[in-house]
């Protein structure tokens, strides 16, 4: 008979709770075009004001380089910098700071003696750590499993012990026999660096603190989670995420969860 198993993991972020809401700006966006008097020939001027979820950034040294030239260090004025060039399309790259992910444009169009501002949208990077991923296995008869994880991050924390994999029996209902110990599923915590990107923003939720637990039942229940599951699940974020006035949630499945951690199953899953 086939040894079939099923396993799910799961790792939400806690930081997702905590970042400011609304729908993400397009990163360039032009906000004001005049022409200046000042200007002469062929000249033109782009300035950039750097925000970060709708908030002007204070004054500091930017790192710039226009249509691939060597970056040039300029000091922003009131969170704006100015750019001196000539008409015609041009392609830019900034470096804000460490915090930040760098941004490179498209080309930006520029007519002769214009003097054109954009608006630029930051997007912050982030030091997380993955809360509560667990891994759970379901096999049709008890099976004798061994699991090798590659966590992508540090200050890895593992739970039950791990050398070098975990070997254990996994039951039909659930339960993973290390010898005399029983466990519910495997779990795994690490520090990461990540970022949620504006792409990826439309298809998640933004959910007011007394609704999450109402949105998570409904949610895992269409994800497939068991009740069991769901309340591994909800015990965890409901507490933290109901005290928030307002949470964004977004939900990652299958290969896209690889990006913080692999898994190498011996037997192999017929699904993962």
């Amino acid at each position: 008979m086939k040894k079939s198993l099923f396993l799910l993991m799961f790792a939400p972020f806690s930081l997702l709770a905590q970042l400011p809401f609304g729908h993400p700006p397009n990163q360039f966006e032009r906000t004001q075009s005049a022409i200046d008097p000042n200007l002469k020939n062929t000249d033109a001027i782009y300035e950039f004001q750097f925000i970060s979820w709708n908030e002007v950034l204070l004054e500091t040294e930017v790192y710039y380089s226009i249509d691939g030239s060597e970056r040039k260090l300029q000091r922003t004025k009131n969170g704006v910098i100015s750019i001196p060039t000539t008409a015609g399309k041009h392609i830019f790259h900034f470096y804000y700071d460490p915090q930040f992910d760098e941004i490179y444009s498209d080309s930006l169009m520029i007519e002769a003696l214009k003097r054109d501002r954009y608006t630029v949208n930051l997007f912050r990077r982030a030091v997380v750590t993955p809360a509560k991923p667990v891994i759970y296995f379901y096999p049709q008869q008890s099976t004798e499993v061994t699991v090798k994880i590659d966590i992508f991050g540090e200050d890895t924390f593992l739970y039950p012990t791990y050398t070098d994999s975990w070997n254990f029996t996994a039951n039909p209902n659930g339960d993973l026999d290390f010898g005399e110990e029983t466990y519910n599923y495997l779990f795994w915590e690490s520090t990461t660096e990540t970022i949620l990107y504006p792409k990826e923003t439309p298809s998640g939720f933004l959910v007011e603190g007394q609704n999450v637990i109402q949105f998570f039942e409904d949610k895992l229940t269409q994800a497939g989670l068991s009740s069991k599951e769901q309340a591994d699940f909800i015990t965890y974020w409901g507490p933290t995420l109901a005290k928030n006035k307002l949470n964004f949630v977004y939900f990652e499945f299958n290969e896209t969860c690889e990006k913080y951690a692999t898994l190498d199953i011996s037997p192999k899953p017929d699904h993962l």
